[in-house]
């Protein structure tokens, strides 16, 4: 959990992340979950932003600097694909790679 909370902050920390999604083992009742599985859906002009955010910010949007530092795979994409592409990638993410249907849950934040 502290992996999701580290990661979550630095990516709120930004100022451009609109929405959160959580899937895989994260989500399951396995006690020790193995990589942590993300979607982050940032605010539209966010990767015109990207190179001009700070290195461990950036960490969090680069998947191998994720996987090594939080070990994470982070997907993330702008408000711009729109409402109907979001949904046709969570329904891709809500199966295993076994084709098992899973859960995925957002993140929502109370403040």
């Amino acid at each position: 959990m502290n992996r999701l909370r580290q990661l979550l902050t630095l990516a709120r920390s930004t100022g451009q992340l609109r929405r959160a999604f959580v899937w895989g083992s994260f989500v399951t009742e396995k006690p020790f979950p193995r990589d942590l599985d993300l979607f982050l859906l940032m605010a539209e002009d966010f990767d015109r932003q990207f190179a001009s955010l700070p290195a461990i910010e950036r960490s969090v949007f680069e998947h191998e600097h994720a996987r090594l530092l939080f070990e994470a795979d982070v997907f993330w994409a702008t408000e711009a694909i729109g409402e109907e592409e979001l949904s046709s990638w969570l329904s891709v993410y809500q199966f295993s790679r076994e084709m098992v249907h899973c859960g995925i849950v957002e993140v929502i934040f109370d403040d």
